[in-house]
Parts: C-alpha cells; sequence; structure tokens
C-alpha cells in the first residue's frame, strides 16, 4: 500500500492550525505521517501542534516556507509527499481523490486537483468585507497536490530564498525534470482568506510575490 507523509510549514499559526491539522487527521484515506515545521513562530503554534497524536513537531529559526518544505521533507519517511498550509483545510476525501487518480493513471508522478476558497469566519464583517472567494478552480497549489517522493529528489529541493513563490519555482523545474503532472476535477482543497495569509495576501493574489520564480524560469528557458 502506497504511504504518505504530509508536511505543514507552520509560522504564527495558531489561530488556524488545529482545523488544518484536524482535515489531515480526518481524511478518509489515513495519513501515514504528519510533520509540522514550526518556522520561528512566537504564538502557540508548536503547542497546538504538539497535542495532535502523531504530530511530529520540528522547530527552525524563521526562515521561510522554501526552507521549512525542505526541513520537513528531509525527515519525511514516505513514499508520497502531500504538503498543506497551516491555514488551509482539505476535502474529507482529497487523499482518496489524488490516489485513484495516480492508481488509474499509473504514469503520473503528481495529482493535482481543485481549490475552493472561503473568507475566515472569526473574522468581523469590515474585514471580512475586503475579500472576495474565486470560482473553484484547478489548484496549481501545493495543498491540491500530492507527489511521488521520488518526484521530489528528481527535481531538488525548494528555492528558500522565493517566499512566496518556492512552489511556482519547484513545479517548473519538476516539469523540466520530467515530473508528470496529472489534474484530477474534483475539489480536494479549501483555501482560508484572511489577512497575513502568505497565499491569499493582496501581493500574491496580484503575482508580485511570484516575480523572482518568473525570473528563474526565463533564464532557465534562455541556457537551453
Amino acid at each position: 500500500m502506497r504511504s504518505i507523509s504530509v508536511i505543514v510549514p507552520a509560522f504564527n499559526a495558531e489561530k488556524t492550525l488545529e482545523d488544518t491539522l484536524q482535515s489531515i487527521v480526518a481524511q478518509t484515506r489515513p495519513v501515514d505521517e504528519i510533520i509540522v515545521v514550526d518556522d520561528g513562530s512566537t504564538d502557540a503554534t508548536a503547542k497546538i501542534a504538539a497535542t495532535v497524536p502523531g504530530v511530529h513537531v520540528i522547530h527552525q529559526n524563521n526562515s521561510g516556507v522554501g526552507l521549512a518544505l525542505n526541513t520537513g521533507l528531509a525527515v519525511a519517511k514516505h513514499s508520497f509527499i502531500a504538503l498543506l498550509d497551516a491555514d488551509d483545510i482539505w476535502s474529507p476525501a482529497c487523499l482518496d481523490i489524488h490516489m485513484a487518480n495516480l492508481e488509474k493513471f499509473p504514469q503520473l508522478d503528481a495529482s493535482v486537483g481543485w481549490v475552493s476558497e472561503f473568507v475566515c469566519q472569526s473574522l468581523p464583517p469590515s474585514t471580512a468585507a475586503r475579500f472576495q472567494p474565486r470560482p473553484a478552480q484547478v489548484g496549481w497549489i501545493s495543498g491540491a497536490t500530492l507527489f511521488s517522493l521520488a518526484a521530489f529528489q528528481r527535481a531538488g529541493e525548494f528555492n528558500p530564498m522565493l517566499r512566496g513563490g518556492a512552489w511556482i519555482d519547484w513545479v517548473d523545474r519538476a516539469r523540466r525534470a520530467g515530473v508528470n503532472f496529472g489534474v484530477v476535477n474534483e475539489i480536494v482543497l479549501q483555501r482560508r482568506l484572511h489577512p497575513g495569509s502568505l497565499s491569499t495576501s493582496a501581493a500574491t493574489r496580484g503575482g508580485l510575490a511570484l516575480t523572482g520564480a518568473v525570473r528563474l524560469a526565463i533564464a532557465r528557458r534562455r541556457q537551453q
């Protein structure tokens, strides 16, 4: 049976981390390992992670999501890897959906599902009004993807200098390394919209945080 390691990079995520971890624990396809990388949090993030049975908590100085993912991947023990931001939530059958896709199409190295968005329920109305969830769409983001450990080893580590674009950069390198991605047309991830979220900040949604990743991708094409 294929085994799965889940890596959750977390920085000052005490308000959302419990919901995120519970969405992992409640999967219809149980996971084999949960690794929370506490990226130098100054709140109760690490304590909350430690209350969930079976969670392995790793501490590091604040270094950004790219290095946090590399830290988790360095100790991951299983053949498939799933990544989940500490403020997002998986659909209950997320991993079952991905595994079925990978089993149906054995040539795939990674499965990509759809993502929907929701405004964090804890926000006051004046703040919540600043966010507009987009229609559900293919989720070319880390939390909507399940990939093999071999694919990661083929493409290499995440670039720790690209705090907002490490995943986009990695996908580009993975494709160029021959990693085969396949889309499954089911929602696997609910992405939380709230202030302070890297994935939903104005800069990220507007593309500014991805500039470095795009420049590296262009440079790689020019070299060839």
